[in-house]
């Protein structure tokens, strides 16, 4: 007989020692089964307790009987189970995850987590987060055609133990603050893992769950009862600086279809809003729809949470992915909840309800409206970007019984019989009557009024300014319709005198954490967020300007210089902040307000590199440099443009993409003006060619955020770069196109701000230089970038 080589030997050993009876033979020969198969089977299979001591194993659609104490096969044969079809099996063989050891396996260690995981339990104002994974165990999760794994539970349980636990606990992202709690769906729902810390040990123990020892999977699943399981443990901790996570596993259409999931889901999302994520994972072929689980998603996205629907191939490696963005997305959530400087959590309101998206806009005042009439309302501010601060509105109410003193709503000229102060003329008064009975009052500063000298000066410096206002009446919307990272948002209405709506509509911006409920501080929020907003917009009015000057470029030309005239220009909306009172809850109170973005509200690009259309690799990779593109539109071939506009710059370095950390020479007042458009002098497009120019054909609308956040990056001298840009694109009555936009980040470098630009603050979603090679490591230059002589390339 030839001698085997060492590889055939090995190919043979590599599954477990599995000794032959004479039974077992005989009825392996009948069956057409191969002795290979029921080392397979041992190795990878599906374990399971069996009679008189035995154990059970299910691999590949065979089924195995194996007696551990002589190691002896006992009997085989092929399932006749529909749900054991064999494919995945065949194509790759089963992932095998080893348990961690030493982990929590003695006594010691053990009690001394189980006195930790009860201390815990009960100090809930300690939870960084909560995740409910809710696994549908129902008997066709027993279908083995997944590739990679023994069947489809084992595929669940394997990527929720590497990829929801192992990793981030590598990666140092979850410790063992943050708890995980497990519901299994049959035809009734029971909680396996009850408010587990995440550590090692929780690690083992969802690697336990993959056999059928453990849980096997068997009869109907029903929704409802694991919904309502999910919500209860979500509601176990109601303080707010707990971020939750709902995970929803299943494999086809509930049997309880019945019931209303999508609406008893909805009602968990309008309770907490951005604080809870709910992604559902659908795992099937492609002939099912998962209208259920896609349903329960919409819904909680109406509500404001953070919500996904993911349904990956039949493949170990794609369930995979999708855990591991799940695991980012929560710990993205934390980061929101998470103050940057100290890294204590923060608390999220909970006294708040929440609208549904799309609910139609009341008509008139109904009592899911909070009215303020003019004694109740105070000052209004809009933010002055010379004097890094709020200036006053001026206020034409009558100085001694508050009536507005105008001749009509929105106007700024006084009736007839009002009366101005005639030494301060910044001080209304309705009629001769209420300036005899209370113009002393005002000229001596009694009470809560300024005295006339103290307005004089604040005329005489500028610290107030005229500006129309619809009324000194107005009503706020209890619920909130929508919630972002800092910012939770109501709608808001001027009133008349007969408490009809009047104007257009406007919006009411708050913080969304309790610690920003003092007025000092939520002041001081909303200056914080005027700043950002102001900025953007003074950037913004230097591109639209470089846009528009574009025209020089080719000024004989008429076809060019009605191609210009179509570009879009960016717009910031410009915020006010209103003083009001309650007096029967928190006193005196501040909110940001601004107009209603009426149109499509999109976000078109984030403060970490996300890119609105961009294929998602695009943000995580350097080397991906994908646009996604129109069909249609098509780039301009054979020429190298980044060559031809080589030289160009606007007020920057030559190599205008690349984050610098060294340090810089102080900045003068001529940097200053040069930054934000005063004696700016920028002639960079003129040193192109009408040629040039007009090789540069891909002018498409989606570009231009972009091409604004690089813009203002290059333009500041590096100092800052504006981004998170979000809001509406809209058309102009002359035909003309903007983006109106709102709420936007900007990234400060720190070593590039030395004046008065170090102080300012930019919120807690500025990511400083973090951010800005977060936007470089997505952004691919288009043709606008080069027509305005921005360059490519991040060093």
């Amino acid at each position: 007989m030839p001698r085997k080589t060492a590889a055939a030997t090995s190919s043979e050993t590599v599954y477990s020692t599995v000794l032959s009876g004479a039974h077992g033979r005989e009825r392996r020969e009948e069956r057409g089964i191969e002795k290979i198969d029921l080392q397979k089977a041992k190795k990878y299979g599906m374990k399971e307790q069996s009679r008189f001591g035995r154990m059970k194993y299910t691999y590949g659609g065979v089924v195995f009987i194996y007696d551990p104490k002589s190691k002896r096969e006992i009997t085989s044969w092929i399932s006749s189970d529909a749900s054991l079809e064999t494919s995945g099996t065949k194509v790759s063989p089963p992932i095998i995850l080893q348990k961690k050891t030493g982990a929590d396996t003695s006594f010691e260690r053990k009690n001394q987590r189980a006195i930790f995981q009860s201390e815990l339990f009960h100090q809930k104002e300690k939870w960084t987060s909560h995740s409910v994974l809710v696994v549908d165990m129902s008997g066709s999760m027993r279908r083995d055609d997944v590739n990679g794994a023994r069947c489809r539970s084992d595929g669940v349980w394997m990527a929720l133990a590497r990829d929801y636990v192992k990793k981030p606990l590598l990666a140092k992202q979850r410790s063992r603050t943050d708890l995980i709690s497990v519901i299994v769906m049959r035809e009734t729902a029971e909680v396996v893992l009850l408010c587990e810390p995440t550590d090692w040990f929780l690690y083992n123990q969802l690697i336990e769950m993959r056999e059928w020892q453990k849980l096997r999977p068997s009869g109907p699943g029903n929704y409802m009862p694991a919904i309502e399981k999910a919500e209860s443990l979500l509601n176990l901790n109601t303080n707010g600086t707990c971020a939750l996570s709902l995970l929803f596993f299943s494999d086809g259409v509930p049997s309880d279809q019945r019931e209303d999931h999508r609406g008893r889901c909805g009602q968990l999302a309008s309770k907490f809003g951005r604080r809870l994520s709910v992604t559902c994972i659908g795992m099937a072929d492609g002939n099912e729809s998962f209208k259920t689980l896609r349903g329960i998603v919409e819904e909680a996205e109406s509500f404001g949470s953070v919500a996904s629907f993911g349904k990956p191939s039949l493949d170990a490696d794609s369930l995979s992915n999708i855990i591991s963005t799940l695991a980012s997305s929560l710990t993205t959530t934390k980061t929101e909840m998470t103050e940057i400087n100290s890294g204590r959590s923060k608390a999220v309101r909970m006294d708040v309800i929440r609208e549904k998206k799309g609910t139609p806009d009341d008509l008139y005042l109904t009592d899911e409206w909070l009215t303020y009439h003019d004694e109740e309302v105070g000052t209004f501010w809009i933010w002055d970007y010379e004097r890094n601060d709020f200036v006053e509105l001026f206020d034409y109410r009558c100085h001694y019984c508050e009536k507005d003193t105008r001749i009509a709503e929105g106007s700024i000229m006084l009736k007839s019989e009002a009366r101005m102060c005639p030494h301060c003329h910044g001080a209304c008064f309705c009629s001769s009557k209420c300036f005899m009975l209370g113009g002393l009052r005002h000229h001596l500063g009694e009470g809560h009024l300024r005295s006339c000298s103290e307005i004089k000066k604040m005329m005489m410096a500028g610290d107030i300014t005229m500006r129309p206002l619809p009324s000194y009446s107005l009503s706020v919307k209890k619920q909130i319709f929508g919630e972002g990272a800092e910012r939770m948002v109501r709608k808001l209405r001027f009133l008349n005198k007969n408490d009809e709506f009047v104007g257009i509509r406007y919006v009411a911006k708050d913080s969304r954490f309790v610690e920003d409920e003092g007025y000092r501080t939520r002041f001081h929020f909303h200056i914080n967020f005027a700043r950002t907003q102001a900025i953007a917009s003074g950037l913004a009015k230097i591109f639209n300007r470089s846009i528009s000057d574009l025209v020089k470029l080719n000024p004989g030309s008429v076809k060019w210089a009605n191609k210009v005239k179509t570009l879009p220009k960016i717009y910031f909306l410009e915020p006010m902040v209103v003083e009001m009172f309650e007096k029967e809850q928190r006193g005196a109170f501040c909110l940001l307000i601004e107009p209603f973005l009426e149109g499509t509200y999109e976000k078109f690009n984030n403060n970490m590199g996300y890119v609105k259309g961009q294929a998602r690799d695009a943000v995580c990779e350097l080397k991906s440099d994908t646009v996604d593109e129109k069909p249609d539109e098509k780039p301009v071939g054979g020429v190298d443009l980044s060559a031809l506009l080589g030289n160009l710059h606007i007020g920057g370095p030559s190599n205008l993409g690349a984050i610098v950390e060294e340090e810089e020479d102080e900045e003068s007042s001529s940097d200053e003006e040069e930054i934000f458009g005063r004696n700016t002098n920028d002639n960079s497009a003129r040193n192109l060619t009408s040629a040039q120019a007009l090789m540069c054909k891909d002018l498409d609308d989606k570009h231009f955020p972009q091409a604004f956040s690089h813009f203002s990056y290059v333009h500041s001298k590096r100092r800052f770069m504006v981004v998170d840009l979000q809001g509406v694109l809209a058309t102009e009555l002359g035909g003309g196109k903007c983006y109106k936009l709102t709420d936007p980040v900007i990234h400060k470098h720190s070593r590039f701000n030395k004046s008065r630009y170090r102080s300012w603050k930019f919120g807690k979603t500025d990511r400083g230089v973090k951010g800005m090679k977060a936007f470089f490591a997505s952004h691919k230059c288009s043709d606008v970038c080069r027509l305005l002589g921005l360059k490519e390339g991040i060093d």
